[in-house]
């Protein structure tokens, strides 16, 4: 037996004892650590579904191989490793084309729609599997696996390059993994934070100047921007509040060309005149996740120095609870990481 953080289907959130996965075609991997994302108090909340209860939560993960199945030569056991979650068929254009995010035919999401990663031993398809390098820890490489391939893969898409002007909305996990890859990329960053606490961990991530939202809100966010940026708006917006008014704020605050990438997402209706788009050649697109690629880019910066994950607080899996609640009170600045 080994232990596990589930679901039930009341909503509330248990350690239990769970039975061990047994060797099959998947490698197995002890868990060190896992992040607790936002995605876990949607599943709390209804707006995303497990399949069945009790379900194990947790998405991002981190461990050491404890088996491969035979004749795996990519992955030994021992092998210190992170968890890419998206499951995909290799079959599909998609997969074929390293964007296993979209597959057509998705054979599974770990911690969506199979059993998560907040557990003692993970079953994982041993392509799913990236090796870490010896200066990378557990707990950054949890992280990684969300909020840092999500926002390698954002940054990917936008086509930031050297010189650019990036804004980012949202000083969260993913946010802060943004202004590093941004600064990374060589971009100048801007961040816009609802705090001064935020504001500044956002400078400590890399970000050259932040705006600090005022009690007039989102309504003069787009002013601000431009007055940051010479008067010509920025060249891109990330988005990871997920609100109407963020993402008009920032599409509004695009210089010509700009381009705006949304990663936070709400049930609402974003309206946007067309001719916004069209006469300044705006484009905005949406981000989800990321693909294999973007997770072993991730890796390979963290690696370099360039990318790290700001944790706020390690739990052992029995104190999940705390973690969650901090996190539904927006308590946390940065990420927080079950340990083991």
């Amino acid at each position: 037996m080994m232990r596990a953080v589930v679901l039930n289907d009341d909503k509330s959130v248990n350690v239990v004892e769970v039975d061990d996965p047994q060797p099959a075609d998947v490698a197995l991997v002890k868990t060190q650590a896992a992040g607790v994302c936002g995605t876990e108090l949607h599943i709390l909340d209804g707006m995303l579904e497990p399949p069945a209860y009790p379900f194990v939560l947790g998405h991002e993960g981190a461990g050491v191989v404890s088996y491969v199945p035979d004749g795996t030569t990519d992955i030994a056991v021992g092998d210190r490793v992170a968890i890419y979650n998206f499951i995909g068929c290799g079959r599909c254009h998609w997969c074929r084309t390293g964007r296993e995010e979209v597959c057509r035919n998705l054979r599974g999401q770990i911690g969506f729609n199979t059993d998560g990663t907040f557990r003692d031993v993970v079953p994982v398809p041993v392509d799913n599997l990236i090796k870490l390098p010896d200066n990378v820890p557990f707990e950054d490489a949890a992280i990684l696996s969300c909020s840092g391939m999500t926002a390698v893969h954002a940054l990917r898409l936008s086509g930031v390059a050297l010189g650019d002007s990036v804004v980012v909305d949202g000083v969260g996990g993913v946010g802060l993994m943004v202004i590093q890859a941004a600064r990374a990329a060589g971009a100048r960053v801007i961040a816009i934070a609802d705090t001064e606490t935020k504001g500044e961990l956002a400078r400590q991530a890399g970000a050259d100047e932040s705006i600090i939202l005022d009690d007039k809100g989102y309504d003069v966010v787009a002013d601000k921007i431009r007055d940051h940026t010479g008067g010509a708006g920025s060249d891109h917006f990330f988005e990871l509040v997920g609100t109407t008014a963020s993402m008009l704020a920032g599409i509004h605050g695009l210089d010509r060309h700009g381009s705006a990438v949304i990663i936070g997402y709400t049930g609402q209706e974003l309206h946007i005149n067309p001719i916004e788009l069209v006469l300044s050649e705006v484009s905005v697109r949406g981000s989800v996740a990321a693909a294999k690629q973007d997770l072993e880019t991730a890796i390979a910066l963290a690696g370099q120095g360039q990318l790290s994950a700001q944790i706020d607080t390690r739990y052992p899996m029995d104190d999940v609870n705390v973690a969650l609640d901090r996190l539904r009170r927006r308590e946390v600045n940065g990420r927080n990481v079950l340990v083991w």
